[in-house]
């Protein structure tokens, strides 16, 4: 896979990503929900019933942060726990009535968005591919299981990543804007409040935080005619992060080939709304 088809197929992954979150945050009444909480939110719809350890091994989440998130789908009137008939030692978490009814509200959000991606999705099987021959696709599942997958492979790239860009409040969207950033070669703030669905205040904070981390700065003078304009541009360890994450598709390439070749089938043409 070379330098260009690299470039693209971070810049796919990274809408189909953004995409998806922002399907999740509208059921979920989250913002910018980090991969983490996508997936031990989505384990927990899918499953219906589940332990607290299982959140814990599918979404890679510490045990107090998983304890945190089910307080809040608890406060939600979402989930309720109990003893495990099982093993007594362990906590079930057991989706409500509201509950269940969300979970068919994120099925439905979740197989428009499949429906609706891919054309996307096939871009980045096809493009990822170091044969010419498509690979098979697989059976039809549920939209939630697959969606599960899906987060599963996003979490994986973002581990390629270093530390200090998947830590810290708002951590998706510094990532989101680092890519953004690193692609345009150079942007001025205001610019990043649309596609990162922030606020001129926002946008400040997130600035601040990629500043802070070494991943950004802030450049004077680069704008012909205007001194004082401000434009953003990634440093050589924002270069190094974004670049860790190509690496990481590099290293999964076969593994997302596969499953996006398995979301474009999934979706056809025919049933898009």
């Amino acid at each position: 896979m070379d330098a260009t088809a690299r470039a693209r197929a971070v810049e796919l992954l990274g809408r189909f990503n953004d995409d998806m979150t922002r399907v999740v945050d509208a059921v979920f009444g989250t913002q910018w929900a980090e991969i983490e909480e996508i997936l031990a939110r989505v384990v927990v719809a899918s499953e219906h019933v589940v332990t607290t350890r299982r959140i814990a091994d599918v979404s890679g989440l510490g045990r107090r942060a998983v304890s945190r998130l089910v307080l809040r789908l608890q406060t939600e009137g979402l989930v309720s726990t109990r003893p495990s008939d099982a093993d007594k030692r362990a906590v079930e978490v057991v989706l409500t009535d509201r509950g269940e009814e969300q979970t068919e509200r994120l099925r439905a959000e979740v197989t428009t968005f499949l429906h609706r991606s891919d054309g996307i999705a096939r871009e980045i099987s096809q493009g990822l591919q170091s044969a010419s021959a498509p690979p098979a696709s697989g059976p039809s599942v549920d939209p939630l299981e697959l969606l599960l997958r899906i987060c599963a492979s996003g979490a994986a790239l973002v581990a390629y990543m270093p530390p200090a860009a998947t830590r810290g409040r708002l951590a998706a969207r510094q990532r989101a804007a680092l890519v953004m950033i690193a692609g345009a070669g150079g942007i001025r703030p205001n610019d990043l409040a649309e596609p990162l669905e922030v606020s001129p205040p926002g946008v400040v904070y997130i600035v601040d935080q990629l500043c802070a981390k070494g991943f950004v700065e802030r450049r004077r003078g680069a704008v012909p005619g205007d001194g004082r304009a401000v434009v953003l541009a990634a440093t050589a360890a924002g270069l190094r992060a974004i670049g860790a994450v190509m690496d990481g598709i590099e290293q999964e390439r076969e593994r997302l080939v596969a499953l996006f070749a398995e979301v474009a089938e999934w979706a056809p043409p025919t049933l898009r709304p």
